[in-house]
């Protein structure tokens, strides 16, 4: 049985060369394939923040990463081999890939 994990993603302001930088957040209870699976998949992805949950062995993990534009960003999403969900201003959810 796969290990429960919710991974969301949003968008930051541009930066002064209009670079997007994106957030991904992945929060869970990994088993150890899927922990290096992720982390192949997120390895141009910087790693900005980490925590847990002893007692519940659940792990949260922030990452961040510039894109040229939002098509570069969806392509990159649509791709991931994990269900993501992108996180708009307001707060609400959809499904990217």
């Amino acid at each position: 049985m796969e290990s429960e994990m919710k991974i969301v993603a949003w968008r930051q302001n541009a930066d002064e060369e209009g670079l997007l930088t994106y957030k991904l957040q992945l929060e869970g209870v990994l088993s150890s394939k899927q922990r290096k699976k992720i982390l192949s998949e997120l390895r141009e992805w910087k790693e900005v923040g980490y925590g847990w949950q002893k007692n519940e062995k659940s792990e949260l993990r922030l990452y961040s990463r510039k894109f040229q534009s939002k098509d570069s960003w969806v392509s990159w999403a649509k791709a991931f081999p994990f269900d993501l969900q992108e996180v708009n201003r307001n707060g609400n959810q959809r499904k990217i890939n």
